[in-house]
């Protein structure tokens, strides 16, 4: 008996140590070097409205680790850790948007593609005929009338799903983690490229982005049995908010085209009406408020930006939710999340800026 009571502890503590260095295992090595970074100009706030904003961020606001401002791709305030890559969850939607976009305009993808030509389907709950008219346009507006189970989703999602079949592509939103989990996987598969190979190309190397590396994006199949796995990115602030300068400039940075200013309009015009008190709107994959007449990317935890296309703005606050699966499960139970009133908040401090 005591020599399994032994051998009953030893597998205890090794699978105890097994576990905690699969939970402290990294997710990104966030130091990897960007592939051809190029510092931000400068023309900062004065002190007294920089000061504003960092007493808010502090005193105020319920959580920001990163907070930083642009008009046009000039820096005008930073705030905390800005130069480490974090998870965007689902403003990475936002990311491949753009890329996606990028890509339409290449002619590698067609937006009137419908699932069924490209070769799109589950294994274990097969779509239907009428599922398989989706288009990647459906997909983009999360309007694809497809109502599976899929990774990343959220509590609020599962349970709020519509019965399958309830309605056809194109005729209801609904915001559902399969649609934007599907479009990863078509852009991989139109465009030959990996989201991490792509993003680097076309994006991180003409933006001049500081902290990226195609290895911060990547998959996992957890929380779903669904072919289609949540592609992961992680961008630190100061790199995301050169994605909204972007869009605030209609496609172009430093003088270069990057994408259409088609498709930047296409992008934010509003598809469907969406309730709540921050976002009345969405595009394709981007929230809308109009209000403010802002355009917005939102994921878990506390990741926010909001783009002025009018005034050439972009704000950008972020929330470290964790590097390993320990970090994330840390973050998960014993910190605060962000909060999508906050950047708008700090939007509304700093409307005396103009162009």
């Amino acid at each position: 008996m005591r020599r399994i009571i032994k051998i009953l502890g030893w597998a205890l503590l090794a699978g105890l140590a097994i576990a905690l260095v699969v939970g402290l295992r990294p997710f990104i090595d966030r130091g990897a070097e960007a592939t051809r970074p190029v510092p931000l100009e400068q023309a900062l706030l004065p002190p007294g409205e920089a000061e504003d904003i960092r007493r808010f961020i502090d005193e105020d606001a319920d959580a920001i680790d990163a907070f930083v401002a642009l008009r046009g791709e000039t820096l005008l305030m930073e705030y905390g850790v800005v130069d480490v890559p974090m998870n965007l969850a689902s403003a990475r939607k936002s990311v491949l948007s753009l890329l996606i976009g990028i890509a339409v305009d290449r002619g590698l993808i067609d937006l009137d593609g419908t699932l069924g030509t490209l070769g799109i389907d589950e294994r274990r709950t097969p779509l239907t005929d009428a599922e398989k008219q989706a288009t990647v346009e459906h997909l983009l507006q999360a309007r694809s009338g497809i109502y599976l189970q899929s990774g990343a989703e959220t509590i609020e999602n599962r349970d709020g799903r519509p019965v399958r079949g309830e309605f056809p592509p194109g005729t209801h939103f609904f915001y559902n983690n399969w649609d934007f989990n599907v479009l990863g996987a078509i852009f991989e598969q139109q465009t030959g490229l990996s989201i991490g190979e792509a993003l680097d190309a076309w994006l991180a190397v003409p933006l001049g982005m500081q902290d990226f590396h195609r290895d911060h994006v990547f998959h996992d199949r957890a929380g779903s049995d669904s072919d289609y796995r949540t592609y992961r990115i992680h961008m630190s602030a100061r790199d995301l908010a050169r994605i909204g300068a972007l869009v605030a400039q209609d496609g172009v940075w430093n003088q270069t085209r990057i994408v259409s200013a088609e498709w930047i309009e296409r992008s934010t015009t509003r598809w469907s009406t969406s309730g709540g008190p921050f976002y009345d709107g969405f595009g394709y994959s981007w929230w809308l408020n109009s209000e403010l007449d802002a355009v917005l990317a939102d994921g878990w935890g506390g990741q926010y930006m909001l783009v002025d296309r009018r005034r050439d703005l972009t704000l950008v606050a972020r929330r470290d939710t964790g590097n390993s699966m320990l970090g994330f499960l840390v973050f998960s139970g014993l910190k605060a999340q962000g909060h999508p009133a906050d950047i708008q908040a700090i939007y509304r401090r700093m409307g005396a800026i103009s162009r």
